[in-house]
This record gives structure tokens, sequence and C-alpha cells, in this order.
């Protein structure tokens, strides 16, 4: 059996048709949950890229590998954990294509990791992999902070030319530096005659052709044409991450003005009983210096938000297109009946929820609930689980759906065995200052930050899906909050606690 892996980059699950949204962005999505199960309320074990991403790969938590947050590297021991490995190991042809961001973009000093900007000039034009367990491997580095300085054609940010970045940056200057660099021009809000500002949102003018999500999925049909032997695949795609700046046509596929105001989840006490980082990142950092700063959704206009959420859902429907065209290319190639096919993301976005946007430390249903589909023998098609799941539980599912044993350190449960009582995340911010855990029943999420004990979270999902009531200090919800916090406490006692160094930006 094959395994095909799919996967976006702060992807909020609502969405997808799927999950009930009107907007029309992801037919292909939809056609794969119909002939799959979908999964409600899958989330993610750490609402931050490069963490979230280990997990998948390993099947543990991140405080069991050591990822606990962006700037990160995955050790480079964890090989022999990944379960591209375990599938190397069973005879299937192994392949990463896209995003992988396993270790850090910019790190520090050089780090000897391919996908480190730095290191990746010493990386030979004809290498493609093996990298951590895959076989193959053509990957883009980090596609989301290209910025060129004008005029000179230096690089104040990204991945610049050849020989830095990896397989993407190589095809961008396939013809020449002049025309790569002219690319990567087309691609910044000055090619439309505006400046850069924290909305991060504009019509990229590159080609489509050129774009990332397009060459991602050039490379998985491609891929997929001459693999011989039965597989695992992980295709993953950069967007919907900020900046939201999808090419012609899909730049233009949603007017600002046919978009529907993001209703805020809020009321008069929106913040009373909550933590106090909560209002402050509604206010976001819009007068930062950091062009990657957080805003809160609220410093922007109507129109502001409007013409966000079109670059957004722009993005969604380009990479659904593109998911169609590999879903196509496995019916023309005769392969869809051998293969499980999952889609999910490594987690969400805000998006105006709770008047935020983008991501951080507050584990709201738009951030850390993530879309999950999955097609293939033993997952009923048309089928809906609402019952709690984790991306920790993919890799021992595919294991299991190939037919490769389960090794018993994986943290996660097929999904082919049924769904869990409860999903843990983990969040730890740079400074160590906050370290949240957060467990989700299906009625139930309950946050602990474990340096402070004075205060926690609580929302009955039931009564209130838009949490926006803490539920903490409520006398009605003390069975549920001992019992929660009882659960949560058995499962820190199991916890490895390990924690590696940190060696560069988020990026």
């Amino acid at each position: 059996m094959n395994v095909l892996l799919i996967t976006t980059d702060q992807h909020k699950a609502t969405t997808l048709g799927a999950y009930g949204d009107p907007l029309e962005a992801t037919p292909a999505l939809d056609r794969l949950a119909r002939a799959g199960t979908t999964y409600t309320r899958c989330r993610t074990q750490n609402p931050f890229c490069q963490p979230s991403r280990a997990t998948i790969l390993t099947g543990t938590h991140p405080s069991t590998h050591g990822v606990l947050r962006n700037g990160i590297d995955l050790p480079d021991e964890a090989v022999e954990e990944s379960i591209a490995t375990r599938f190397a190991l069973a005879g299937h042809a192994t392949a990463l294509l896209g995003k992988g961001h396993f270790a850090s973009y910019f790190p520090d000093y050089p780090t000897g990791k391919v996908e480190a900007v730095v290191d990746s000039a010493l990386v030979p034009p004809e290498w493609h992999g093996p990298y951590l367990g895959f076989e193959h491997a053509e990957m883009v580095t980090d596609v989301h902070n290209i910025r060129v300085a004008r005029g000179a054609g230096e690089w104040s940010w990204g991945f610049g030319p050849p020989p830095f970045g990896l397989h993407y940056a190589r095809y961008l200057f396939r013809d020449g530096r002049e025309r790569g660099v002219e690319r990567l021009r087309l691609m910044q809000p000055e090619a439309t005659g505006r400046k850069w500002d924290l909305t991060q949102t504009w019509k990229n003018q590159v080609d489509e052709e050129d774009h990332p999500t397009t060459w991602i999925a050039d490379r998985a049909i491609d891929w997929l044409r001459h693999v011989d032997r039965p597989f695992f695949a992980w295709v993953s795609f950069a967007d919907p991450h900020h900046p939201f700046d999808p090419p012609r046509p899909w730049c233009d596929r949603y007017d600002p003005a046919d978009m529907r105001p993001v209703l805020p989840d809020t009321h008069p006490e929106e913040f009373e009983g909550k933590p106090p980082m909560h209002e402050a990142w509604t206010r976001g950092f819009r007068d930062s210096p950091f062009e990657w700063a957080n805003p809160g959704w609220t410093q922007f206009s109507q129109q502001e938000q409007l013409t966000i959420l079109a670059g957004y859902y722009g993005m969604i429907a380009q990479i659904d297109d593109n998911v169609g065209r590999i879903l196509e290319a496995l019916e023309l190639l005769d392969l869809a009946d051998d293969t499980v096919v999952a889609f999910t993301a490594d987690h969400g976005d805000y998006m105006g929820d709770h008047q935020m946007m983008l991501k951080g430390p507050i584990h709201y249903e738009g951030l850390v609930r993530v879309p999950l589909l999955v097609r293939g023998p033993g997952f009923e098609p048309g089928a809906v689980v609402d019952d709690p799941v984790g991306t920790i539980d993919l890799a021992p599912t595919f294991l299991e759906a190939s037919g490769v044993g389960i090794p018993d350190e994986l943290e996660g449960q097929s999904l082919l065995n049924g769904a869990r009582e409860h999903v843990l995340t983990e969040d730890d911010t740079i400074t160590g200052a906050i370290q949240l855990r957060t467990l989700t029943t299906r009625n139930w999420r309950i946050t602990r930050d474990l340096n402070n004990d004075a205060g926690g979270e609580l929302y009955d999902l039931d009564d209130d899906p838009g949490e926006l009531v803490n539920r903490w200090r409520d006398p009605a919800c003390e069975a549920e909050r001992s019992d929660l916090l009882a659960t949560l406490d058995d499962i820190m006692r199991h916890d490895l606690g390990r924690e590696l160094p940190q060696v560069g930006l988020a990026g």
C-alpha cells in the first residue's frame, strides 16, 4: 500500500467546504472528503511550524523529540525515528517534495543543515537526498520572507541566488541570474507599486508556473510518474502562510467586496477571566520595526481585513487546484486504488477569530484545529468523525495501513483503531516564560501554563464553541476541571521534558 501525505502551512480548517465554508475555494479537497473520512476535531500538537512538522515526521510529542518551538533543529539522530526511515527499511520509495522546515532557515551560526540558507551554499546542485529518511528530496527553503533590496540586487532576507537556497531557488534561476532576480522582484509588493505593510497582502506578479505552489505540485507529479515500487511521499505546500500573495489568476479569484467580514467572537466581557496576554495579543504589534511582527486583527480597517481574507482564500484556491492535479495524476497512473491519501496542515491561523490573526501562544480553535481528510482502505467514504484526533496519529496510521510495524516508541494512535479520548497540544515560548499544555476532548478544552499556578482556561466546546467564556473558576464546572487536570497531570508524568538548543530565528 502506498501513502501520500499532502500538507499545507497555517491553514485554518474552516476554510474548506468540507468543514462548512460556503466560498467554494476547495472543490478538490471536498471531493477527497466525500471519497474518504473527515475528522472534524483534529488538533496539532504544537501551533508552530517546526515542532508540528517534527511531530508528524516522528510520531512523538515536541517534549519527546525536543523541538519545542521554532528555531530548534530536529537532531540528526531523528533520522532513525523518522517514519520515512521506517518506510524505506520496509522497501518503500520515500520522497519529501516541498517545504521541510525541520531546521532553522536563519541560524545564528552554520549548523550543517541543508535547509539553513548559509549552509545550503555547500549543497551540490545534483543533491536530491537522502534527508531525514527520505531517499529523495526536492525542497523549498524560506519562501515567506523573500526580500530583495532595491537597486543593488542584494538580499536583505530570504534565500538569495544560487548557490544559496535549494531546489526551488535553483529553478527560479534556471536561465541565469538576471532572470532569477527579476522573478524574485516580481514576488515583492513593490512590483505592484505598494510597500510592505503589516497586512502582508498583495497580488504576486510572478508567473503562476514560477510560484512555489505550482512548482511543488509539478515536482510531486513528476516523481509519481517515475516511482516503481510502493511509496511514502510527503507533498508539503508552503502556503497559505503569510504573506497573503497569490499570483494570477488566484489573486483575482475573490473580490474583497464579496468577502464575508469576520464577525468578532466577542462579547462585552471577552477578556474577563482570561490571561492578560489575550488582550495584549489582539492589539498586536503594528508599530513594530520588524516585518514579521504579529498584528492584531482590529488594528486593520474593515477594508484591510477583507483584502487579507481575499488574499488568504486566493492562496487556498490555488493550493486546491494543485491538489486536484496531484490526485488526477494518481488516477491516470493507476495508483489511486492502492494509495492512502491524507490531507492536513501543520497548524491553523486565527484569521480574525478573537480579534487576532496569524498565530501565537493562545490555543483557540482557529489555530490548533487543523483539517484532516483521509481516503483509502479502512477509511469509510463520506464518514465524519467528531472524536478528537491529532496529527501525531498520522505516523502510526500510515505504518499500519501499509503493513509496516508500529514501534512502541510512537506516541500517537492509529486512526484505523478508532479515535482517542483526548489530544495534547504543547507550546513553549522562546524565553520559557510561558509553557502551555492544552488537553482537548470531544466536549472540553483545558489549558494550563506550567509556570503559572494562578489560573488557566476551561471551555465547554458544546455550549461555547467560540471559546468566549472561561469556565476555569466556575463552580458548576469544578468536576470537569478536576478530572481534566488529573488527566493532564498523568500525561505530564510521562513527559520526557527534552529540550534542544535554540540555534536561530523562527524562520
